[in-house]
């Protein structure tokens, strides 16, 4: 089995990493041929260079860079989802499972070995190449937003290309084009204003008056809800927090291959082990606390081993 394999197995990312658009080329009525220019662009965010997946270049038509909208998306760090049945594209800020599959994708996307080969523009020239040329509706963070009718989407062997422009302008971000080095360059990650404070009764440490305490001041019995509505949000960041760590390890082994990298994967996978019995503490206490069923807590573990023993008896016996 291929260390990438392992990593994958133990970060438990066995999630969708496809979004296909295959059924958008039966629906489209008929193919067009267009002529392109299919030049080798490099593509940078926030430093790092990546590059589609084979098969899927960008391209240049009329004067509009167009891109594989998964590969764009999630460059860009966003979520993207297809809904065949009104041609809807839907860019949202992902969430903590689909974070996971973006970093994984990125991963797999970052050039780890830049060519030097200098591109020789007088070679450039057209080629021919087989769209179809489709209306497709865009919803960015719930914001319908449509690009002109001179820059449809193009779906080209089942996958949709956008106007770059379009879409980085849509999400709120600058894109900047290099002419002389064919360089599509962008930044994702967003610097917090210092003056940008929680409000008061959000801050840690605060708790709110008793409902009608009369000044007893004491605090608000949580809910069950709430208990557990806290106990999922630390186990998906906890969740996301070991994957995370487990990429970066893929990361340096994808630059150095050094094996022992793997132990170092399940030394992390000990640590979750600890921290999440430790959720499990916390919420037992709270359950306890507040004389409520805590039943639940088998349930989270049950899932919780199902899955480790399912990914560690996968590792093992390749």
């Amino acid at each position: 089995m291929k260390v990438r394999n392992h990593f994958k197995i133990i970060a438990g990312l066995s999630l969708a990493l496809t979004m296909g658009f295959s059924t958008l080329a039966s629906a489209a009525q008929t193919p067009t041929d267009v002529n392109v220019y299919q030049i080798p662009m490099h593509f940078t965010f926030d430093g790092k260079e990546y590059a589609p997946p084979e098969g899927q270049q960008g391209f240049i038509y009329e004067g509009t860079t167009y891109v594989p909208i998964r590969f764009i998306s999630y460059s860009l760090d966003k979520a993207v989802s297809w809904d065949p049945a009104t041609y809807t594209v839907t860019i949202a800020e992902p969430k903590a499972s689909e974070k996971i599959n973006i970093n994984e994708y990125k991963i797999n996307a970052q050039v780890y070995t830049k060519s030097e080969e200098k591109l020789d523009k007088s070679k450039l020239a057209l080629s021919n190449l087989t769209v179809y040329k489709e209306k497709i509706s865009y919803v960015f963070d719930g914001v319908t937003k449509s690009p002109s009718d001179e820059l449809p989407g193009y779906i080209v062997d089942g996958s949709l290309y956008v106007p770059i422009r379009f879409f980085s302008e849509s999400v709120g971000k600058t894109i900047n084009w290099d002419p002389v080095t064919y360089t599509v360059s962008a930044t994702t990650t967003e610097v917090k204003k210092d003056d940008e404070k929680l409000p008061e009764t959000t801050k840690p440490g605060t708790t709110a008056p008793v409902a009608g305490g009369g000044g007893g001041g004491g605090v608000t019995k949580p809910t069950f809800e709430s208990i557990k509505a806290e106990t999922d949000s630390r186990v998906s960041a906890l969740r996301s927090k070991a994957a995370s760590e487990l990429l970066d390890l893929y990361a340096k082994y994808l630059s150095t291959h050094d094996e022992s990298l793997k132990s170092q994967g399940w030394a992390v996978i000990a640590q979750t082990d600890s921290q999440f019995a430790q959720i499990m503490s916390d919420m037992r206490a709270k359950l306890v606390a507040n004389a409520y069923d805590t039943s639940i807590i088998t349930t989270y573990e049950a899932d919780y081993e199902s899955e480790k023993a399912a990914q560690e008896k996968a590792l093992r016996s390749k």
